[in-house]
């Protein structure tokens, strides 16, 4: 089951925040992912949730006092479920279609994530972590044997059905997560 949600975030902070609050009400293993939606009046950020459990219920009683686009779809259903203000349906179906099909979207949650400390050779992180990629900003080379300091903080993209974390080089001859968790924005000084 695929459940998208487009409560108009301005930002990926602001959908973290969105689905950090939404875990605490579902209690199964899940996907989370946000979306960067475009068109209409102006880019903002939608949500996913993947589950073998059905949490639909769950989250329309989340959002019964919210203004929310929702697109839900099930196993077998011929088209999916929508429901809210037609300009957020469209985003929370945008953000359906790329969880379905696993093309696009940043992971918040995913299986593995909790184990996601510390350093780690690659080939341990992949395993530990259910990373199924490393890409290196620039092109530089990963083997099994690098090292990754996690910072205790991984946001995967998912590319291809496959959850890929991009890295850059750091000193101490390691890598670390190219989105990093307390990020200064470009030009916020200015």
């Amino acid at each position: 089951m695929i459940i998208a949600i487009d409560a108009d975030s301005r930002d990926t902070a602001e959908a973290d925040h969105l689905l950090y609050d939404l875990l605490d009400v579902v209690d199964q293993p899940v996907v989370a992912c946000t979306h960067m939606v475009s068109g209409g009046d102006r880019p903002h950020v939608a949500v996913s949730l993947m589950s073998a459990a059905d949490l639909a219920d769950d989250i329309r009683d989340h959002f019964a006092d919210h203004t929310v686009g929702l697109a839900i779809t099930r196993p077998g259903a011929s088209e999916p479920e929508l429901a809210g203000p037609s300009h957020l349906v469209r985003g929370a179906y945008v953000a359906a279609v790329e969880a379905a099909l696993g093309t696009a979207g940043r992971a918040v949650r995913w299986p593995g994530h909790e184990q996601a400390h510390g350093v780690l050779p690659a080939a341990e992180l992949r395993t530990r972590c259910g990373i199924d990629h490393l890409e290196a900003v620039g092109g530089l080379a990963i083997t099994d044997d690098s090292l990754i300091d996690t910072r205790d903080f991984l946001r995967p993209v998912r590319r291809g059905g496959r959850l890929v974390l991009q890295v850059q080089p750091a000193a101490g001859d390691v890598l670390i997560p190219f989105e990093l968790q307390h990020q200064q924005k470009c030009c916020a000084d200015h």
